[in-house]
């Protein structure tokens, strides 16, 4: 008779273990499936967008200028901007972050919330990013350019500067996709 009892154990424990199974399953699946959430971010296509760098003889003509031709419109406040000089004598970098997106034509950056890094980089007297945009609209779309000046102090890329090289990132945030990435080299 005994053996009668240790079948009726047999099917419980096995009905246990294959709960505890689908349990740990489900459970595993969930945090897989919401980290799968964060992945699906499509990135905005900007297929055709051109940049431009002059570096004349003031800090004024240190303008940097990127002209978003054709592809996804982007809103500027998903966007970061990566600003790195080097050369024989310099290596630096500052990040363009939390701009802004008001109605205005012309927008202004905050040098202390939106300029990381290098802050003597991003020209003193023009501590602007000034984004380009559709008045009223916070979208950097076709035909629109973003422009920011480098500071002869951070990267003098005039003849005879520190610096010889500028590259220029421009990273969609909420995907962490570049979308845009030039070096200009003086």
């Amino acid at each position: 008779m005994t053996i009668t009892d240790r079948g009726v154990s047999q099917v419980i424990s096995v009905i246990l273990m294959v709960a505890i199974v689908v349990i740990l399953t489900a459970t595993a699946s969930i945090f897989v499936l919401e980290d799968a959430d964060e992945i699906n971010e499509p990135a905005p296509s900007v297929a055709q967008t051109t940049g431009e760098f002059v570096a004349g003889g003031d800090s004024d003509e240190q303008i940097v200028r990127i002209t978003h031709k054709g592809g996804d419109n982007v809103a500027v406040e998903e966007i970061e901007i990566i600003v790195r000089a080097s050369g024989p004598t310099l290596d630096t970098e500052a990040r363009l972050v939390d701009l802004p997106s008001d109605g205005f034509f012309t927008r202004s950056i905050d040098d202390e919330k939106s300029v990381q890094g290098n802050k003597d980089l991003i020209a003193e007297q023009f501590k602007t990013a000034r984004i380009i945009v559709v008045e009223d609209s916070n979208v950097w779309s076709a035909g629109k350019t973003i422009e920011f000046r480098v500071a002869v102090s951070g990267a003098d890329f005039r003849n005879s500067g520190d610096a010889d090289k500028l590259e220029v990132i421009i990273v969609h945030t909420p995907s962490n996709a570049i979308i845009f990435e030039e070096i200009f080299t003086s």
